[in-house]
């Protein structure tokens, strides 16, 4: 499975973007976790502490906003809200591909194009120039 974030300022201009490959990921939901898990704590590592998170995952958005609707997600709400404790500003909403496609075609090239290479690099790529947000 693939994942992706891109970090944009406020005027939408690309800071820095990252891919990651995961291995052995039996589900969607879990993929979806470990991608959301990996985002939160780069975004931290980084030291961004005003983010707003934007994920398909709507249910992963209904796990951290309201735990008590999601009680059989328990262990990712705990994990996820333990993890944005370390960013001092943080928003999260669901968003779909077709908004966040840039990032989408990010983590699709993990497994379309066997990019299983993980990096963190500055701007945006050059194709991503190209395409608006």
């Amino acid at each position: 499975m693939g994942a992706s974030w891109i970090v944009r300022n406020e005027h939408g201009d690309v800071l820095l973007h990252s891919r990651r490959a995961f291995g052995n990921v039996n589900s969607l939901a879990e993929g979806r976790f470990l991608g959301l898990m990996w985002a939160i704590e780069s975004m931290a590592s980084h030291r961004l502490h005003k983010v707003i998170f934007e994920t398909e995952a709507m249910d992963l958005v209904g796990v951290v906003l309201r735990p008590k609707a999601w009680p059989a997600f328990r262990y990712q709400g705990t994990e996820l809200r333990n993890a944005l404790e370390k960013i001092n500003e943080w928003s999260l909403s669901g968003a779909s591909v077709r908004v966040n496609r840039c990032a989408a075609k990010v983590a699709d090239s993990v497994t379309m194009e066997m990019r299983y290479q993980s990096y963190v690099a500055r701007g945006a790529p050059e194709w991503m120039k190209m395409v608006k947000p």
